[in-house]
């Protein structure tokens, strides 16, 4: 199975890209944001290790994170930032290692890890190929302002968190542009889906759970024989 990763700044337009794989293209991703939005739903293991880290002052008053101070304090505060990402990044990558085994079981020839953080995390190590969805600066703080009602301090400060995009040009081997309009973006991920298509069903069949059944029953017909070859031969020399 080819594991794809997906990453792109804040406000890059990832989601879109994601969106289109999956609905246009019939690609099944794991999408690590939902993840680590259900792993911290009250009372999960994620939500326990977020409030042991930051404390009751991280709670809503019906009990649940309250998810928009976390966001404020944690883009503004780099050791805030880690210590979340210590906190919820254990049961994040234990639900995405199980999505990631369900979509193999199921005979998937591709699955794409949409993830944020793919490069910081270092999870970019696991996934072929890496592929980017880039802005530049100014065209995220707009969509920012316009998506989440951020001022302009708000919003640079949120971009500033991140790593570099152009770091993360340099670590990936597919970047899509999404500077421009909406409909400059559909044809780069038609031909971006075309590629992870192209290729992918021999591996795939090789390495899915049939082919892997296949490949252990054959090596232990041939091993056997391989064993009584050599044992025969050890015996005409003795």
């Amino acid at each position: 199975m080819r594991v794809v990763g997906l990453t792109g700044g804040i406000a890059s337009g990832k989601s879109t890209v994601s969106a289109q794989l999956r609905r246009r293209h019939g690609f099944r991703v794991v999408d690590a944001d939902a993840i680590a939005h259900a792993v911290c739903a009250k009372g999960r293991w994620g939500y326990r290790r977020v409030v042991a880290a930051f404390g009751g002052g991280v709670l809503r008053p019906d009990g649940e994170l309250d998810r928009e101070a976390l966001a404020a304090l944690v883009f503004s505060d780099a050791a805030a930032r880690r210590r979340l990402q210590a906190a919820t990044h254990p049961a994040v990558a234990l639900e995405l290692l199980r999505q990631v085994a369900a979509a193999w079981l199921s005979f998937r020839l591709v699955v794409v890890i949409d993830m944020p953080l793919l490069f910081e995390t270092g999870s970019h190590r696991f996934t072929r190929p890496r592929v980017l969805v880039a802005a530049d600066a100014a065209t995220q703080l707009a969509r920012l302002a316009a998506r989440d009602g951020c001022g302009d301090a708000a919003a640079r400060a949120r971009v500033a968190a991140q790593m570099p995009l152009e770091a993360k040009a340099r670590l990936a081997d597919v970047v899509l542009d999404n500077g421009g309009p909406p409909e400059a973006l559909a044809p780069q991920v038609d031909a971006l889906a075309a590629r992870l298509r192209r290729g992918a069903l021999l591996p795939g069949l090789l390495a899915s759970p049939l082919g892997v059944v296949l490949a252990a029953l054959a090596a232990r017909a041939w091993g056997a024989r391989l064993l009584g070859a050599v044992a025969g031969l050890l015996r005409g020399r003795a």
